[in-house]
């Protein structure tokens, strides 16, 4: 099922919340949850939002449109380019 997430993921530049990986893979929140905090974990995905580490780094967090419009994500580390011209990682 992890694969599987990671997967899901790949496929979406600006990634996906909590609410709509659950509702994709027909899962309870909960445990999707659990799964993308061990991914983060692992480096696997990155958590970009306003709480989440990514954003910090990229130094553009304040003008970023992702997060005016979409709140918490979760994507496949690559460059956060199409929204601010900055790095994730």
């Amino acid at each position: 099922m992890l694969t599987q997430l990671v997967s899901l993921l790949e496929s979406k530049e600006d990634g996906l919340s909590l609410f709509e990986i659950s509702r994709r893979m027909s899962a309870q929140p909960s445990a999707v949850k659990s799964m993308l905090e061990r991914l983060v974990q692992k480096g696997r995905l990155v958590e970009v939002g306003p709480d989440g580490k990514a954003c910090a780094a990229c130094g553009l967090e304040s003008n970023c449109q992702l997060l005016a419009v979409r709140g918490k994500r979760y994507l496949v580390p690559r460059s956060c380019e199409p929204f601010c011209n900055g790095k994730l990682l």
